[in-house]
This record gives structure tokens, sequence and C-alpha cells, in this order.
């Protein structure tokens, strides 16, 4: 829109320009309307023109001051745009509608956990600090939960084995001593459960999008 004014106003620049011109190439070609001129008519003529001069020279500023201005502003829009942008990217993905990777950890479970075990496991990496955690292809989010289903494990409608695979996206060091640590949650499960669970830690973790959809039914943006 910027750029489209600008143009409007350099080319009535050079409309006033062309004009200017032409009236002066027609008092040129006058010679003898020129000559006749008294020298109070002449003094007149040439301080009239001199006045269209500095009106042109004028409005020829004033349009390229314009031009930068709308040049700058552009500039700032786009940069503007590129930060919301880039914004957007990072809620988008962190909020589970987006892919994400990054370095992290794996942990490989092979075994009969229960629900409430595999809850505890990834309330264990959120409270570690773990920005993005995937059960196998199954994005968790802030409403994902694990449940008892008749036959087998499921979140979010997906199924679980009893051998699966949690991916997380962090600091690998602080998930892997949370996780790890004495008297944590994987030797409390080892108490009570009969699973191998492996941690390791991992350079790029890919966490996938949620397949659900995330958009709130009942919260609205407040003003």
């Amino acid at each position: 829109m910027g750029g489209r004014v600008a143009q409007i106003s350099l080319t009535a620049v050079v409309l006033l320009l062309g004009l200017l011109l032409v009236l002066q190439l027609r008092s040129q070609a006058r010679p003898t309307e020129i000559s006749s001129l008294s020298a109070q008519d002449l003094s007149t003529l040439i301080e009239t023109l001199s006045d269209r001069n500095r009106q042109l020279r004028a409005a020829v500023a004033d349009a390229r001051e314009q031009l930068r201005e709308y040049r700058v502003a552009e500039s700032q829009g786009q940069s503007a745009l590129g930060v919301s942008g880039e914004d957007l990217r990072r809620i988008t993905a962190f909020g589970g509608r987006g892919a994400v990777q990054g370095q992290g950890i794996v942990v490989t479970v092979d075994g009969q956990l229960d629900a409430i075990a595999v809850n505890d496991l990834l309330n264990e990496l959120r409270n570690a600090g773990a920005e993005a955690i995937a059960v196998d292809a199954v994005r968790i989010t802030a409403r994902s939960v694990c449940v008892q289903a008749p036959l087998t494990l499921q979140i979010d409608g997906t199924m679980i084995g009893k051998q699966f695979m949690i991916r997380a996206v962090g600091d690998p060091n602080g998930l892997l001593a949370a996780l790890q640590r004495p008297g944590g949650i994987i030797s409390q499960l080892q108490l009570f459960v009969s699973a191998t669970i492996d941690v390791q830690q991992s350079a790029q973790v890919t966490i996938p999008a949620s397949h659900l959809d995330l958009a709130p039914r009942i919260a609205k943006p407040a003003a």
C-alpha cells in the first residue's frame, strides 16, 4: 500500500515537471512575444518561473522523503512480520500442533507397565523440564493421559503395547538425572512392576505433531 502511494506521488511530481517544461518551451517558442514584453513583465515572468521551480524542487524533495519513509516502514513491517511468524511457529510447535526436534532422551520400555506407571513417567519428565514428549507416535499434550483399555493401554485413543518408546526434548543431563536418581521414578517402578526401562541421551530427538484438534472449546482470548 505504501509503495503504491509513493508511486502516485512520484507520478504527480513528474506530471508537474512536464507541465512546467511545456510552459517553458512554449515561452521560448514565442521569441517575438517575449521580446515585446516590458522589463517589468519580464521580471514578473522570471519570478513566476523561479517560484514554480522552487515548488517543483520542494515537491520532489517531499516525494523522495515520503518514499524513504515508506521503504523504512515496509522494512520494519517485514521485520515485525517475521518476528510474529517465528513466535507463531514456536507457539504452534511447543503447543503440540507442530513437530519439534532437538536434543533430549529416549526411554525404551519393555514390560508390564500399567497406566499409573506410564503417567508417572510422563509427569516426571514434565517436572524435569521436558519441552516436548511423545510415546511412540503419540504427541503428549496438556490433555494427554494414559488409560487402561480392556486389552491394552491407550493414550489419546491410540493403543500402546507392552513395548514402547518415550522420547523427550529437553536438557539431556537434567532429564536423565531426574529419571535415574536414587529413589526416583525408575527405582520405584522396578520395585513393583516387571519391566526393563532403559534411558539413553540423544543429540537429535524428533517429536511429531499431535493428531488431535487442540483448539479450545470453551476458553477464549481475554480482551
